[in-house]
């Protein structure tokens, strides 16, 4: 029986989830003034080319890739995952370090070249350090709750950090351009320095969850391999959708280039994405506990392509475009929260129990190899089409749209929206 709505969100706020609500509002803080939504503008506002920005923001996306490496790694370290997660979650304070480097920078005693360099060098290595300990945690999770329990938490933690994200990014964009016109850069150094210190609540609470003991990892023999047919299949079509993924250039950084729009706009911007991110996650996280994952997933790639459409509408010369590319980011992180809890949970049900750290690992080695690869490809052509930098954003949205929608009629699915329930684990 499926507890309500209302009951599951108040079982959630039970005493022993608290470390992982902490990690959710840790997370928050980190994804609103850490990440994209600050660096993105900041970037530009120092002379950084889109193209670098590309390759800086789909740094963590590709280097996701070496999740592959997990069970290597989980055997060299004998099965140490609490240690291992707890060493990548530290790169969620690098608010620290980019406040620094931007006073550095604001101060004089800084470069603007070196500010450029060390600031994407931060948010490359944070960032990607940042996804594999978001990766680790949900195996985490995994190991230490039934799987009842994982489809209570795991959606709700995403719904409460989208929730707060939205809360905080909406505001932030008119602070920063009224503090950007009072103090310059050094309303920059203020949001990283808020986003450090509540990001300790990530590192902090990641220390308090139930230990999982050693995960230990069993060698696999020569040419064999544990993923079922079904689950490489799974495994390809969604690499398809991330390289789709991967050629999105930022909205936020097409508002600023193409479309002239203020630092400001570019934060909210990421506001209203959260808010997207924030509706997928409360219309699906429910539903997923005893619906079809399959027919989610290509739901949500039919609405990341639709996203992908009002971006290529939102040209230049329609006075709409910021319009549509709102509802573009919108639609992308509705479709893309959607998108990923659907994924983990149709990953968790295709991979053999004794087997989930073998097929997590080559599945998000393979998916961010694949996002990867577009970010190249977006990158490129965003350097080499400078003049012609509207045609080059259209066209790698354009390729986005073809990406998702060749996903959405390979995905196999089920025969109902309603998903038979899975057998005890014994």
């Amino acid at each position: 029986m499926h507890l309500p709505r209302p009951t599951r969100w108040r079982a959630f706020a039970a005493p022993q989830y608290r470390a992982f609500q902490a990690i959710a509002v840790g997370q928050a803080f980190t994804a609103s003034y850490a990440s994209d939504a600050l660096f993105v503008p900041l970037l530009l506002r120092l002379g950084a080319p889109p193209a670098l920005v590309v390759v800086v923001g789909a740094a963590p996306v590709g280097g996701a890739a070496l999740q592959a490496l997990a069970p290597q790694i989980l055997r060299r370290l004998k099965g140490n995952l609490r240690g291992l997660t707890l060493g990548l979650a530290l790169a969620e304070l690098r608010g620290f370090v980019l406040a620094a480097i931007v006073a550095g920078v604001a101060g004089g005693a800084v470069d603007q070249l070196l500010g450029i360099a060390l600031i994407s060098v931060t948010v490359a290595v944070g960032q990607t350090a940042g996804v594999l300990s978001g990766s680790n945690i949900t195996l985490w999770t995994a190991v230490v709750l039934p799987d009842a329990e994982r489809r209570l938490v795991g959606p709700r933690m995403g719904a409460l950090t989208m929730a707060l994200s939205t809360a905080l990014l909406l505001p932030a964009g008119f602070a920063l351009d009224a503090g950007t016109r009072a103090i310059g850069l050094w309303a920059y150094v203020a949001f990283f320095l808020v986003g450090g210190v509540a990001s300790i609540l990530t590192p902090a609470a990641v220390a308090r969850l139930p230990r999982p003991g050693r995960v230990l990892v069993a060698r696999e023999a020569a040419g064999s391999t544990e993923m079922p047919p079904a689950f490489r299949r799974f495994t390809d079509v969604s690499s398809i959708a991330y390289f789709g993924q991967g050629l999105i250039p930022s909205q936020s950084l097409y508002a600023l280039s193409v479309l002239g729009m203020s630092a400001g706009f570019a934060v909210a911007l990421s506001g209203v994405a959260a808010a997207g991110a924030l509706a997928g996650s409360l219309a699906v996280g429910s539903f997923l506990l005893g619906g079809s994952s399959s027919r989610v997933l290509r739901a949500s790639f039919v609405i990341r392509a639709i996203a992908a459409v009002c971006c290529v509408a939102a040209i230049p010369a329609d006075p709409l475009a910021p319009a549509l590319l709102l509802a573009g980011a919108a639609l992308f992180s509705a479709g893309g929260n959607a998108g990923a809890l659907a994924t983990n949970e149709r990953l968790y049900r295709l991979a053999p129990a004794e087997a989930r750290v073998h097929c997590q690992s080559r599945f998000v080695g393979a998916t961010a190899a694949a996002a990867g690869g577009g970010a190249v490809v977006c990158a490129t052509a965003l350097a080499v089409a400078p003049p012609a930098a509207w045609a080059a954003y259209t066209a790698m949205y354009a390729g986005s749209a073809i990406s998702r929608t060749i996903a959405t009629f390979r995905t196999e699915v089920s025969a109902s929206w309603i998903s038979p329930p899975a057998p005890p684990i014994v």
